[in-house]
């Protein structure tokens, strides 16, 4: 009884033994070999951007990423050398910041934005830190200032080979294009009477169009100046018109007079025939 637990018990911790190597080869190790990370070491850089909206002036604030690496200042915001720029307007009056850097592969980040003034800096207190998984690709992230964010990957970073057989189509490229030069107009000489007469006729038209243009500027600047006179103009009418009423009521009253004496010497000579 007792060899034969033994033999079964010694079966048992084979099979288990066998099933453990079969799960660590199958399983276990490409699992760990597709999420294995490039050493930090490696060479190998990656391009993150940053962009965050906040209310911060450009001159007088400064806004930047500091963290946990070194790049951002070791959570230092002064030593960081993740320094946004201003990269446009928001509705609400804030502004949109932007930077982008270079980061070592495989780097993991915790950071925060922060706005340096010149009465001292303002954290992000509202929300924990945000944090960036170790980086494998190229990445953007985005957040408004005290707001939760979020990493979007980016167009991949071209190699070095790749970078060398862009410049290399680049300077294979062929020269543009040169623009068609417009032929010089023909000579009055070489045309015929019918083509004569339409350039003629253009010509006149055209001159027509610049002495309409000369008197409309002309006549606008006379108004221009007659009305600076015009208060002055329009008292010496209203004057004339004064004279001319008292011109017209004495008028009147000589007429008056002249008659009255008429009349007295119709009288006085009735009287003296009697």
């Amino acid at each position: 009884g007792t060899s034969h637990f033994g033999s079964t018990h010694f079966d048992l911790c084979r099979r288990v033994r066998g099933i453990n190597t079969l799960l660590h080869a199958f399983c276990i190790r490409p699992i760990a070999a597709a999420h294995r990370l490039p050493p930090a070491d490696s060479g190998a850089m990656h391009h993150v951007a940053f962009e965050t909206e906040c209310e911060a002036k450009p001159g007088d604030d400064t806004v930047v990423v500091t963290g946990s690496d070194a790049l951002a200042g070791s959570w230092n915001p002064q030593n960081s050398k993740i320094v946004l720029e201003p990269s446009g307007v928001v509705a609400g009056g804030g502004r949109r910041w932007a930077a982008s850097i270079s980061i070592p592969a495989g780097t993991a980040l915790e950071f925060k934005f922060v706005v340096l003034g010149r009465s001292g800096s303002r954290w992000e207190d509202r929300i924990p830190n945000r944090k960036m998984s170790p980086l494998r690709s190229a990445v953007k992230y985005t957040g408004k200032f005290n707001e939760v964010g979020k990493t979007e990957k980016t167009a991949r970073n071209p190699s070095p080979a790749g970078q060398k057989q862009q410049k290399v189509l680049a300077q294979q490229a062929p020269p543009p294009e040169a623009q068609p030069v417009a032929p010089p107009p023909p000579k009055e000489e070489d045309l015929g009477p019918e083509a004569l007469r339409h350039v003629k006729a253009v010509k006149k038209r055209e001159q027509f169009r610049t002495e309409i243009a000369q008197g409309d500027a002309g006549a606008k600047k006379a108004k221009e100046e007659s009305n600076a006179g015009a208060a002055v103009e329009l008292a010496s009418y209203e004057r004339l018109c004064s004279h001319r009423a008292s011109l017209e009521g004495l008028q009147a009253e000589l007429e008056a007079q002249a008659t009255s004496r008429q009349e007295t010497a119709a009288e006085h000579r009735a009287a003296a025939k009697c």
